[in-house]
């Protein structure tokens, strides 16, 4: 299995990180091709700023052109992510908006209503951390992270979202507990 592990945490001394790191020891110990790619590590524009141009489109930085060839290449996409303000970090936002571009992610036909999905066949995991706790994010505010995650971006892209680990209360756990937590990646 060829696994993609995202890592949206701007921090590389982060929970999340460490939830990351983890993950992909196991995907390594279980012999899967696993790549561990942080998003704080790599470079590029994080701003949209007309990408949606062909020109523009065409000239990706090198960075996300080799994160779309991991993307194409994986069979499991697993994100690692805070939740901030109800969703995930804005590089995590940016990356999406420059590495899933028409032609690559979803491509549009005239007179069809719908896009056709250029990433099917792939499924994903989303690990999502939260100080708040995990019942106010998913029943009170009815989840929009995962929601946007596994419908807006991955599902309009064709990436079917198997499992949503949620972490809540993140801030109040001691290292013992995160410890735990870890382990259980």
């Amino acid at each position: 299995m060829k696994v993609l592990i995202i890592n949206a945490h701007p921090d590389l001394e982060s929970f999340t990180t460490s939830i990351s790191n983890k993950i992909y020891e196991t995907h390594l110990a279980k012999g899967h091709d696993v790549t561990l790619l942080n998003l704080a590590s790599i470079d590029f524009d994080l701003s949209f700023k007309g990408y949606y141009d062909r020109e523009k489109i065409d000239t990706l930085e090198a960075d996300l052109e080799s994160a779309q060839k991991q993307i194409k290449k994986s069979d499991h996409i697993i994100i690692t992510t805070p939740i901030w303000w109800s969703t995930y970090p804005a590089i995590l936002k940016g990356f999406f908006d420059r590495t899933l571009l028409p032609g690559f992610a979803f491509k549009f036909h005239k007179g069809k209503m719908v896009q056709e999905k250029l990433l099917t066949g792939k499924t994903a995991e989303l690990v999502l951390l939260s100080d708040a706790p995990v019942w106010y994010r998913r029943y009170l505010l009815k989840d929009p992270a995962a929601t946007i995650l596994k419908r807006d971006i991955l599902g309009f892209c064709g990436i079917k979202v198997k499992k949503v680990h949620r972490i809540g209360s993140v801030g109040s756990l001691d290292a013992e507990a995160r410890e735990r937590v870890i382990k259980t990646f």
